[in-house]
C-alpha cells in the first residue's frame, strides 16, 4: 500500500504544462518572507516592469551578485505541489547576458526607441545602432533603413553635428509615415543625450525629451 501511495505521489507532482520566459535580474538580493524569512532575487520581464521578488529557485542558474543578468527559463505548471510550495517550477534554458553593475552602459549599442515625441504607439520600434569601432550608425526610421558616418574612434557621437544631412535611407513609402517623420524631426533637434537606469533619452536645447531608448534585445 504505501508504495501504491509513493507511486500515486510522484504521478500528481509530475509537470503538466511549460511555456518559456525571459527575465532580467537584478544585481543584488533582498530579504523577503516566504515560509520563513529568506534572501530573494528581484526579477522582471520587461524593462520597464517594476522589479518582483522571486521566491523560488531557478534550476540550473548559477546566481552571483553584483552581476545584472538576463535569462531565459522554462517555466513548468506542476499537478497538485506540496501545501507549502510553489505550483510552478523554473528550469534555465540559457544565461543570454551576464554584466558586471559597474560596468558603465555605452552609448555605442544597439537600442530600440520606447518613447518619441509625438507618436502615441508603434507597429513596430524604430532602432538606432551606433558602431564606434566603424564610426557607422544605423537602424529602422519607422518605414525606412538609415545609415550614416561619423569619425571612428574618437569616443565622441553628436546627432546634432552629424544630423540628417549626412545620414541616407531607403526610399520607401509607407501607408502611415507617423512615426518616420517624428523619428527623422527629432535627430534633427537632438542637442544631448544621457544614459540612466539603462535609458537613453535624447533631449532638444529646452531641456524637452525627444526620444527615450532601451537596449535591442532582438
Amino acid at each position: 500500500m504505501k508504495t501504491a501511495v509513493l507511486f500515486l505521489s510522484i504521478i500528481f507532482a509530475i509537470p503538466v504544462s511549460a511555456k518559456t520566459k525571459t527575465f532580467y535580474v537584478a544585481d543584488h538580493l533582498v530579504d523577503c518572507v516566504g515560509v520563513a524569512p529568506q534572501k530573494c532575487m528581484l526579477i522582471r520581464e520587461k524593462q520597464t516592469d517594476p522589479w518582483s521578488n522571486f521566491y523560488g529557485r531557478i534550476d540550473g542558474f548559477d546566481y552571483e551578485e553584483g552581476f545584472e543578468y538576463l535569462i531565459k527559463v522554462k517555466e513548468t505548471k506542476i499537478k497538485n505541489p506540496p501545501a507549502d510550495g510553489s505550483s510552478l517550477k523554473y528550469t534555465l534554458i540559457e544565461v543570454l547576458r551576464k554584466r558586471k553593475t559597474e560596468e558603465e552602459i555605452s552609448l555605442y549599442n544597439d537600442w530600440k526607441v520606447t518613447y518619441l515625441k509625438g507618436v502615441v504607439s508603434f507597429q513596430r520600434n524604430p532602432t538606432i545602432k551606433i558602431d564606434n569601432e566603424e564610426g557607422k550608425v544605423s537602424g529602422f526610421a519607422g518605414c525606412n533603413n538609415f545609415f550614416g558616418t561619423f569619425e571612428p574612434g574618437t569616443g565622441t557621437f553628436d546627432f546634432a553635428q552629424i544630423g540628417m544631412s549626412r545620414i541616407g535611407m531607403t526610399r520607401k513609402m509607407c501607408a502611415d509615415m507617423t512615426v518616420e517623420n517624428a523619428f527623422t524631426n527629432s535627430l534633427n533637434e537632438i542637442s544631448y543625450y544621457k544614459i540612466e537606469n539603462e535609458n537613453l533619452s535624447f533631449y532638444d536645447r529646452n531641456n524637452n525629451v525627444l526620444m527615450t531608448c532601451v537596449l535591442n534585445e532582438e
